[in-house]
């Protein structure tokens, strides 16, 4: 099934926030928009053109995207805990896989060229799409309703 096609960037941005990607629960989606806004930084910094900045940019934005995406990560496994998603188990391991390339990036960063940079800027782009606008979202019902059931 394929995606509704949508203007998803501006004249500056890779990707332009929609509240369709919103999940309803306000600390995570303050941290995907913060995600995105790391993704159009990134972006930004790889078609400035300026070759030195560019690379000390970038690397200082990967690295915070890296350190930034391990306490989202955080955040939602343990809401997915305390709510008994039944799909946790594969939902942590797409965390741990995106981590785990974000880090190689991290690592691998003096072979970087701008196409390779490109490339990564693109997988985030489209992670990002899937993951928070479909992927998180199917726990949000089994949240909402532990929310619900425990409020006091």
């Amino acid at each position: 099934m394929r995606a509704k096609t949508t203007k998803f960037q501006d004249s500056e941005n890779l990707i332009v926030w929609e509240e369709r990607f919103s999940i309803g629960i306000p600390i995570v989606d303050g941290e995907h928009k913060r995600l995105v806004e790391m993704c159009n930084e990134l972006y930004k910094a790889i078609v400035s053109g300026k070759t030195d900045e560019r690379k000390t940019f970038v690397f200082n934005t990967l690295k915070e995207c890296a350190d930034y995406v391990r306490t989202h990560f955080i955040h939602e496994e343990k809401l997915m805990q305390v709510c008994g998603y039944k799909d946790f188990e594969a939902h942590k391991k797409e965390h741990s896989e995106f981590a785990k390339k974000v880090l190689e990036k991290c690592r691998n960063f003096e072979k970087e060229t701008y196409y390779s940079s490109m490339n990564f800027v693109k997988f985030l782009y489209g992670w990002i799409l899937s993951h928070i606008a479909h992927t998180d979202r199917l726990f949000v019902d089994d949240l909402k309703t532990y929310l619900k059931n425990n409020k006091k």
